[in-house]
């Protein structure tokens, strides 16, 4: 379908650029970033397609030493924190 390939890129780069402003707009980070949004596109393009041995009850400790970006780094970082 023409186009499609456009879109997906655009969407990438909206994802993209969505992470880098969560992220508190870092510089340097821009390749970072895009791997990022593709990972994520990707997953959402295809639900069903895990990595083997991973599901939704790892924990993100070990996603991030898994290279995972699906990790809820606020919840991390509060998580040892008295109210947190």
């Amino acid at each position: 379908m023409p186009g499609s390939q456009e879109g997906q890129e655009a969407a990438i780069r909206k994802a993209a650029y969505l992470i880098w402003l969560r992220e508190g707009c870092p510089e340097g980070r821009a390749r970072l970033h895009w791997d990022m949004a593709i990972a994520d596109h990707a997953r959402d393009q295809h639900p069903a397609e895990q990595r083997p041995g991973h599901d939704d009850q790892t924990p993100d400790e070990e996603r991030i030493l898994d290279g995972r970006y699906d990790v809820n780094i606020p919840a991390m970082l509060t998580k040892d924190v008295p109210g947190g």
